[in-house]
């Protein structure tokens, strides 16, 4: 019996060691995103050019900006320093258009998303625009989101709001629809809460689980297709719109709540919390909404 045990006790010993080796040596796959991230971010910064947008101070303050992660955080990125840039801009028309990435590790150019984040300004009755674009990370696929959050749905009208610039989204719609997830593959399952907020042209999108990189390639030229129409249609839509000033306080309300919301509710802002930990609040809630709000955890 005592040898049984013995030997029980080594082969457990033997497990610890290799799950120990395992997990100081991991690093997790890098996956190519053939120069959509970039391409993207480029085309975003050309057409807030256009719009004249000023820089915001926010960007300065995360120009340099990185993270010294420990465990689990750095064998979930791959590294334990990663850079996160962040752009952002403000004119007559929006309070906030940020672009944000993870670069692994800092000056590789080596981006895991490309998030744009543009809030309206308070009386302009426009939804809020939101991508998030990822590569594959250990556990998840390669995923895709982009929404046009309406926060008070009896006075914003997406409709009116897009006009005729709605066939451009809906073109986009069609490039994309067989990566769109279904609700038996998860669709919507983490995001219940932003139901209320969430529009019929919501992309939920799947990347591919393939080795195959000429199929992971026109899955990642066909969401730059189709976002390049979307973030164009919403620019233009948002620019020809008049400000209602009779509708500030209640827009500033409303987008205050769907603020807290978030940030009550969200799984990214949970983790982001525990990443950036002293710097979070600055980074997301200056960087991605412009807001004066107390958030209380």
């Amino acid at each position: 019996m005592k040898k049984a045990f013995k030997i029980i006790g080594i082969i457990i010993l033997i497990i610890i060691v290799a799950a120990a080796v395992f997990i100081l040596t991991y690093q997790p796959k890098k996956y190519s995103d053939f120069g959509v991230f970039t391409n993207l971010r480029d085309e975003v910064l050309m057409l807030l050019k256009e719009y004249k947008a000023s820089e915001r101070p926010v960007t300065q303050d995360f120009k340099e900006f990185t993270l010294n992660l420990s465990f689990p955080f750095n064998k979930l990125f791959g590294s334990d320093v990663i850079a996160v840039p962040l752009k952002s801009f403000q004119n007559d028309k929006m309070a906030v258009a940020t672009i944000t990435q993870f670069e692994i590790p800092p000056k590789s150019s080596y981006y895991r998303d490309f998030t744009l984040h543009i809030r309206p300004q308070y009386g302009l009755r426009v939804p809020v625009f939101h991508i998030d674009f990822m590569k594959p990370a250990p556990g998840t696929s390669g995923l895709c989101a982009m929404d046009f959050f309406n926060p008070d749905k009896e006075n914003i009208s997406l409709k009116d709001f897009f006009g005729s610039e709605v066939e451009n989204i809906q073109k986009a719609l069609s490039i994309v629809e067989k990566y769109q997830r279904s609700i038996e593959d998860g669709r919507g399952r983490i995001t219940r809460y932003l139901d209320p907020y969430k529009s019929e042209y919501r992309f939920e999108l799947k990347e591919p689980g393939t080795e195959d990189e000429s199929v992971r390639k026109e899955y990642y030229q066909s969401v730059e297709e189709a976002l390049k129409l979307v973030i164009s249609a919403y620019l233009k839509s948002l620019h020809n719109v008049q400000l209602d000033a009779s509708f500030a306080k209640r827009h500033e309300e409303k987008i205050k709540e769907l603020v807290q919301l978030f940030y009550k509710n969200d799984f990214a802002i949970a983790l982001g919390k525990r990443i950036f930990k002293e710097h979070f609040k600055k980074y997301w809630l200056d960087g991605f909404w412009n807001v004066q709000i107390d958030l209380k955890d």
